[in-house]
């Protein structure tokens, strides 16, 4: 009889998030030392990604002709694969002149002992190319790494090592964050935010910097934690705490704010950590009349509709009760949530922990099927994942800071009622 033993944990590899950490990056290249099945793992984003972008009107902002892979096969899983991943970099460096090339180490790697921190330091010595390795196994870690924090610290140790110095910008740092989605609208809402202080750019190390830039990163005056992977947080936050403490500068832990109260809380904070709390005040006003002349202008709209919520994403990522928060707060109608069978077993739980309190109905997804054929359950719904079976429904896929990203997603949605449009996809 087969005893019962301790189910581990499944842990996926960090291959794509890998990619995705590097590929804004102008003139990076990612190669990942694997089969080339791995290769789907990062080949799978791109239809995803393309067909978010062709939905809103918008040009996915790279092409994927950054991305190499070995293709190790069963003879370099018995004789080893350094020779093979050798070659590949050096075909890679004269076909692409890469300012830097970031290696991800995959399972098999892993197995058969490659040494590939040896190959990298060989290649760079012989090319002059910088070569970066990170692992990007999955077995043999316990838990997933973040891969956007991870290559913040490869590329800052390797391109500008954290010194401390006298001369400093009015720039802000975000650490631990990748405004995939939108960057530019993203980014200028976040600017706004810090603007009202005198700074002029929130630099991301990880999206968009060239090379040339990353010595800026020194001379920042103010260091802010992203949100990140809800269980790489207190990581994200030891590291923000360790770049400022190293510079000597000031940091601000809390998340970005997403609803209008974490925005007049967000800012003074920052006025409080900066000395300025007559800004902050100021700061405060003028994103609060935003926020309330928008909400007043889209009342009257979202008044007459009811609103149903779908999750699929983990309860710690999606933070249920900002979005409650951020909807009711325009007057909108929260009628039920829907629990998307995309979603692992384990979340369902949390989220019906958390939204209990709201005294509303909480569906999966056949109890919603069955309970719309006996009443009309809502007037739309917001969801990330298009359903055929919602009637209208609301496809949002990025975050909203500050007022400026508040006051456009509460613009949309005003505009999706409006109109007769059974689908909308967030712009």
């Amino acid at each position: 009889m087969i005893g019962k033993h301790a189910k581990r944990k499944p842990v996926i590899c960090n291959l794509a998030g890998i990619y995705t950490a590097n590929a804004f990056n102008p003139g990076a290249v990612v190669v990942i030392h694997a089969p080339r099945a791995c290769s789907h793992l990062i080949a799978g984003v791109l239809p995803y990604l393309k067909e978010r972008y062709r939905k809103s009107g918008r040009k996915l902002p790279y092409d994927m002709g950054n991305f190499y892979v070995t293709g190790l096969t069963d003879k370099e899983a018995i004789f080893g694969g350094e020779q093979k991943l050798e070659e590949c970099l050096r075909a890679v460096i004269k076909a692409r002149h890469p300012k830097y090339i970031m290696v991800a180490g995959g399972c098999v790697a892993g197995v058969i002992g490659d040494n590939l921190e040896a190959v990298c330091r060989l290649i760079e010595e012989e090319t002059k190319v910088p070569v970066l390795y990170t692992d990007g196994s999955g077995f043999m870690n316990d838990t997933e790494n973040d891969p956007y924090l991870l290559t913040t610290k490869l590329l800052i140790e390797k391109f500008s090592p954290l010194k401390r110095t006298k001369e400093k910008d009015k720039t802000v740092v975000l650490l631990g964050e990748q405004p995939i989605n939108n960057k530019a609208f993203v980014n200028s809402c976040i600017n706004r935010l810090f603007h009202y202080f005198g700074f002029q750019d929130v630099l991301f190390p990880i999206a968009g910097m060239k090379i040339s830039e990353f010595p800026m990163l020194n001379r920042v005056s103010l260091a802010v934690a992203g949100r990140g992977q809800s269980n790489k947080r207190k990581e994200i936050h030891a590291y923000t705490r360790f770049f400022a403490e190293t510079l000597g500068i000031s940091y601000n832990l809390d998340n970005l704010p997403e609803t209008p109260e974490e925005v007049y809380a967000y800012l003074r904070k920052t006025g409080e950590l900066l000395g300025e709390p007559l800004l902050a005040e100021k700061a405060v006003e003028k994103e609060k009349a935003m926020i309330q002349e928008t909400a007043a202008d889209c009342a009257p709209v979202f008044q007459n509709n009811t609103c149903l919520l779908a999750f699929v994403f983990s309860y710690d990522f999606a933070m249920p009760e900002r979005i409650v928060s951020l909807l009711e707060s325009a007057g909108i109608r929260i009628s039920g949530f829907i629990l998307l069978p995309e979603m692992a077993g384990a979340e369902s739980q949390k989220y019906r922990n958390a939204l209990q309190g709201y005294g509303k109905p909480v569906y999966t997804e056949e109890e919603y099927l069955q309970e719309k054929t006996q009443r009309k359950l809502e007037d739309f719904v917001i969801t990330i994942i298009e359903k055929p079976y919602f009637a209208k429904q609301f496809i949002t896929t990025k975050r909203h800071i500050g007022a400026a990203g508040i006051c456009d997603y509460w613009k949309q949605l005003k505009t999706f009622l409006e109109s007769d449009r059974r689908m909308f996809h967030e712009e």
